[in-house]
């Protein structure tokens, strides 16, 4: 049996991810020492990476330490013990890097402090450092010290810059892990002599055998006569070779991505540019849109700032009158400083794969379960450390807006810099008419970077009476001209309103074909500070009021509402697709509604409503429909309780209802011709719908629906309604008890002072008298126009009837409304 020679044998693989460094080195000066144990760590961190100031105050805290190092080829950092120690490294990476992106950083030794363990560490450094001062003229002692080192930083080789040749330990010691760099002697003359990529080692007392890691090709050297000799390999010996893919070196990249981040920041004193801040409305209801124009201000240290320039309402200019500010509405902290901008250790980050050449995915997620915090994925250029492009997204949310995904773009806003310059995000708001899909986008444009007039411009803004938003470390809030001049932001966001509705309704079937109304409109996004939503419409003929708490116990929400109205109208019977001048009955209705809702997760609702609706029913006024001895329904109350469960994604809604409901029992009719209520009043509703919004270019949107609804146990007074689902066409004029539709509508953008929206929608309806099916179409055109003299905005919406395989039917319907915000 033949034996190895009887020495202690090491073994290591060094792992050298993103670098070709060669174990064994000379001739490499010392790294400078860089001592951060006497600066007070709070001066040099900044705690929050939203807070401007902070970050500012941060970043020139270390511009003194680093005055004298602006051109040192390796920097060693000694750090303080105690909870400071990974931030302050990350810190001192981001500044070191971000003046010279070439310098390598190492972490000293210090037998005092604790084990950095946190993997977002291990890449921000080239690994530990051991100086001549900590290794001493003994290279005996070297071993235990080197075990020392890496028991307090496990993550990165650790280099030694040894005093002295070490002679036959020099195998010994890099078999442990380490690299070396030697002085003049037998070491450094094998370090000139050895080959490239030759970095995987194998080592024992005078006995080093090297590996390249990508052939697996091995030489050995001997330590004979006090120099380092070429010898053969071990011809028989059992070895044992596990081949893995490396791991991705995450942390280099972050660090390099801190670095340049560094770098943009200090690079950019003043920016101003203009800013284009739109808002898509994707309701139950409708949509609709709500843009403005901002020029913003920003400045190293301050929080950004931006004067209001134009406020549009559905594409269309807004006259705004004086300092009045709309609602402000956005979820925690959404506009606040992205992730890109921060990468602190509060995210855990993972390799994502290749982006595309020369570019890579990092993934980030939170560490804790906050529902503030992001997840998601940023897109980085692997030569620069620059982020192309952050996608991420959050859930849970407390408040109005419940989730976010967003996706924030970077580009140059002049040669050399670095800055976002697109954020698009779609959120899902809970509101009263039901879950609400907004899509916001901001976008800048036309940077001016450092330039000398910058401040004036910003004074003057300041000074001007017009509106300004300023952006704090919770969302964006007015900056209020104050009596004495001076601006301060609110403490909170603005969450309320109030208008003044003018509206002319049009409608044939009404009592008042045509009807002027003024209405007084309050409103409350975040009542109480507490999330709660509130709105009354008072028109005293009609008055609405809805209220919304959020989480009332367990994630679910509450939500009531009331319509008291006095105003009435005639329904008349159809026959044989005729609509009749006979049996004509008047109903006036009031209706109380109350409601709990959850999110499910991924897009998913799930409410439960239960309607409360009083009925009253008469004689018609006008005599051309009364018919002698006509029996009215019972008036009273109709009680209906339904499930709903919708889903929301990026412009596609599903809704789905089963409700049952319970109505006064009795008999209705002309005589001789009486009808029983059926089912003593009980009857089941059901259906669905699916809606998806998408656009087409700036300013132009297609909206396509399609929905489909049934029920049992319907007659004439309580059947499915085409209301609000084809346009032209009276209210009531088919008896259903099956119904299905389509609609297409087009947004068309002609410009500042008109926005057009056309809309084609068709229904069928199957008929409870004959059970026949009828057709019907309609088409919807629609105006935004400037406001003008008292008035904010300006709508026409009218409903024009195209077909119908009813006679009669066909009508043209709608309303101009006048809004004044005050």
């Amino acid at each position: 049996m033949n034996f190895q020679p009887f020495f202690m044998t090491s073994i290591c693989t060094v792992l050298l991810a993103g670098t070709a460094d060669l174990p064994l080195r000379t001739g490499q000066t010392p790294p400078q020492l860089l001592d951060l144990r006497t600066v007070d760590p709070a001066t040099l961190i900044a705690l929050d990476g939203r807070n401007p100031q902070q970050v500012e105050a941060a970043n020139r805290a270390w511009l003194p330490l680093l005055e004298n190092l602006r051109g040192a080829g390796g920097i060693r950092l000694r750090l303080p013990a105690g909870a400071h120690r990974v931030p302050l490294l990350l810190a001192a990476s981001q500044a070191i890097k971000g003046q010279n992106p070439g310098c390598r950083l190492y972490v000293a030794f210090d037998p005092k402090g604790g084990a950095i363990l946190d993997e977002i560490a291990w890449g921000a450094v080239e690994g530990g450092a051991l100086g001549p001062e900590d290794l001493g003229p003994d290279p005996g002692l070297w071993r235990e010290l080197l075990v020392q080192a890496q028991e307090q930083f496990p993550g990165r080789p650790w280099t030694l810059w040894a005093p002295v040749d070490p002679g036959a330990r020099l195998a010994m010691l890099l078999g442990d892990g380490c690299r070396m760099v030697v002085p003049d002697g037998p070491g450094a003359r094998l370090a000139r002599s050895l080959p490239a990529a030759f970095t995987d080692v194998e080592g024992g007392l005078g006995d080093l055998t090297l590996l390249n890691s990508q052939t697996g090709e091995a030489r050995r050297w001997k330590f004979d006569g006090g120099e380092w000799r070429a010898a053969e390999r071990h011809r028989e010996r059992n070895e044992v070779q596990v081949v893995a893919q490396g791991a991705y070196n995450v942390g280099e990249l972050l660090a390099r991505m801190r670095g340049a981040q560094f770098r943009d920041r200090v690079a950019i004193r003043t920016a101003t540019a203009t800013l284009d801040y739109g808002m898509h409305f994707q309701g139950e209801r409708g949509n609709s849109d709500l843009g403005f124009v901002l020029q913003t201000f920003e400045k190293a240290g301050e929080p950004e700032e931006g004067l209001r320039k134009k406020v549009t309402f559905n594409g269309v200019t807004a006259k705004i009158h004086g300092d009045v500010q709309l609602p402000i509405v956005e979820a925690r902290t959404s506009l606040a400083t992205p992730v890109a901008l921060a990468l602190t250790e509060r995210y855990r980050y993972s390799d994502a794969g290749p982006a595309g050449p020369g570019q890579r995915l990092i993934h980030f997620q939170s560490v804790d379960a906050d529902p503030l915090m992001y997840e998601g994925d940023l897109k980085v250029d692997e030569v620069s450390g620059r982020i192309q492009e952050e996608r991420s997204q959050r859930s849970g949310l407390p408040g109005i807006v419940r989730s976010e995904q967003r996706v924030l773009s970077y580009g140059a806003p002049a040669p050399g810099l670095w800055r976002v310059v697109k954020v698009r995000s779609t959120e899902r708001w809970m509101t009263a008419g039901g879950m609400t899909q907004v899509l916001r986008t901001l976008e800048y444009r036309d940077f001016g970077i450092n330039e000398p007039g910058f401040e004036a411009a910003r004074n003057a803004a300041r000074a001007s009476d017009a509106s300004m938003v300023q952006q704090t470390l919770d969302g964006a809030r007015y900056y209020r001209k104050q009596k004495d001049g001076t601006r301060k932001a609110e403490d909170k966001p603005r969450s309320s309103g109030r208008a003044l509705v003018g509206l002319v309704l049009a409608n044939a079937n009404a009592d008042m074909p045509v009807l002027p109304l003024a209405a007084l409109l309050f409103f409350d996004f975040n009542a109480f500070n507490r999330g709660v939503q509130y709105m009354v419409l008072t028109a005293g003929v009609f008055n609405n009021v809805s209220l919304t708490v959020p989480n009332v116990a367990a994630g679910v929400d509450f939500h009531a509402g009331a319509t008291l109205s006095a105003l009435a109208g005639t329904e008349r019977p159809a026959k044989d697709g005729h609509l009749q001048d006979r049996d004509g009955v008047q109903r006036r209705s009031q209706r109380v509604a109350l409601g709990l809702a959850r999110d499910l997760g991924a897009g998913l609702r799930l409410a439960l409503d239960g309607t409360f609706r009083l009925d009253q029913f008469a004689d018609p006024k006008d005599d051309r429909y009364h018919t002698p001895g006509f029996v009215n329904p019972a008036s009273g109350w109709n009680r209906f309780a339904q499930a709903k469960l919708s889903w929301q994604y990026k412009g596609f809604q599903v809704l789905s209802n089963y409700g049952v409901g319970q109505r006064p029992d009795g008999l209705w009719g002309a005589p001789g011709q009486l009808q029983e209520v059926p089912e003593q009043g009980r009857y089941r509703r059901w259906g669905g719908a699916v809606a998806y919004d998408v656009e087409l270019r700036k300013g132009m949107w297609l909206q396509a629906t399609l929905g489909h609804t049934t029920g049992r146990n319907f007659d004439r007074f309580q059947a499915l309604e085409f209301a609000g689902l084809v346009s032209g066409i009276k209210p009531n004029a088919v008896v259903a008890d099956r119904m299905t539709y389509q609609a297409l509508r087009l947004t068309v953008p002609t410009g500042a002072n008109f926005r057009l929206n056309l809309g084609l929608n068709h229904g069928e309806a199957r008929s409870l008298d004959d059970q026949k099916t009828y057709g019907f179409t309609g088409l919807q055109v629609a105006g935004d126009l400037p406001g003008f003299g008292w008035f904010t905005s300006v709508r026409v919406d009218l409903g024009v009837g195209l077909q119908s395989d009813m006679a009669g039917v066909r009508t043209v319907n709608g309303m101009i409304s006048f809004v004044r915000l005050f």
